[in-house]
């Protein structure tokens, strides 16, 4: 599909009604991803406005189906969002018999011209026309309520879809690639961080002696990076069927923290992504603290070491943020791109 019949496709979703009246989490999708860019000009505020304020919005229509191609050839991953809401992956249909393809044809003179669909032949009347447009909007009005279903059946497993204005999704991650992308890689932190365990993901719990407080879980990973001469970070992840179940993992793990409180003393951090907690580790003529974080169906866990008493919690903070907005961006069917900037 050409970039033009993309933002051709997302205008005519956008101007058939079918979110007001049905609810349709699609077309709600769509106009958010365009109105969302196109409301960041001057000029693209100005065509939105037309449309919403034209009856019969096709001029306006032209004019954001003209601005949004050109910004989807600015911003693919805009254009890939889009197609994803446009077009979700099906299974192919069945072989169907060979049909036969019709032609549309309009010509004649101004005054006498005529509109042929294959073998039959009408007037260009003002009736006709209003007829054919009308049969136009049923059909997209059918073919984006098609959308609707192929959506839902998708998402109906996991309970994922979108969550609130800011287009974050609560998803379950059912595959060990997704963990693994989720883990920091050398790219990930500045220069001089180093990679010293790699990359571990495996079916299951971190922990296998977790029990009931791990049920729905799914896939975990670790991976641990260096600098010289004593800092490091260890980062763990945990991935679960539900929102529900991350949930009840992550409050089991506070209530075990809260518990040893030989070991560690509650530290304070900024808040990250559903729900977090942090702690700093009582040792001596060193400094390590924990920060663990849930973001929807993921837990997600940060050891940070310095060398002397003066860690930074700020810096916890950082690698704690970082690690929850991959799982976010995972989780968003985005590949994960945060990283830690100290």
């Amino acid at each position: 599909m050409s970039l033009a019949e993309l933002a051709s496709m997302a205008v005519t979703a956008m101007t058939t009604g079918v979110a007001s009246g049905a609810g349709t989490a699609v077309v709600d999708e769509v106009r958010e991803l365009v109105r969302g860019r196109l409301e960041g000009s001057d000029e693209g505020r100005g065509a939105l406005r037309r449309l919403d304020a034209e009856p019969r919005p096709e001029g306006a229509a032209d004019d954001v189906r003209a601005r949004l191609t050109a910004l989807l050839e600015e911003d693919p991953e805009l254009a890939r969002r889009l197609q994803a809401a446009l077009e979700p992956d099906v299974p192919p249909p069945p072989a169907a018999p060979p049909t036969v393809h019709q032609q549309i044809t309009i010509g004649g003179s101004a005054d006498h011209s005529t509109i042929v669909i294959g073998p039959v032949e009408l007037p260009r009347t003002r009736g006709v026309l209003i007829a054919l447009t009308g049969i136009g909007v049923v059909l997209a009005v059918l073919l984006v309520l098609g959308f609707r279903t192929v959506l839902q059946s998708l998402t109906d497993d996991d309970g994922g879809g979108p969550q609130g204005s800011d287009g974050k999704r609560v998803t379950a991650l059912k595959n060990a690639s997704d963990v693994n992308a989720i883990l920091p890689d050398s790219g990930t932190l500045p220069g001089g961080w180093v990679i010293t365990d790699p990359p571990d993901v495996k079916k299951g719990a971190i922990d296998d002696d977790c029990g009931s407080s791990c049920t729905g879980v799914l896939f975990s990973g670790t991976v641990r990076h260096e600098m010289e001469p004593s800092d490091g970070a260890y980062f763990a992840v945990e991935t679960y069927d539900t929102a529900e179940h991350a949930a009840a993992r992550f409050k089991a793990a506070r209530e075990d923290q809260n518990r040893n409180t030989g070991a560690y003393e509650p530290m304070s951090i900024e808040p990250v992504g559903d729900e977090s907690m942090a702690y700093r580790k009582k040792i001596v003529n060193a400094s390590e603290a924990e920060a663990g974080a849930r973001v929807g169906t993921v837990v997600t866990w940060v050891v940070h070491r310095a060398g002397s008493s003066s860690l930074d919690p700020g810096d916890l903070n950082v690698l704690t943020r970082m690690l929850a907005e991959r799982a976010q961006q995972a989780q968003n069917g985005e590949k994960p791109f945060a990283r830690a900037e100290f």
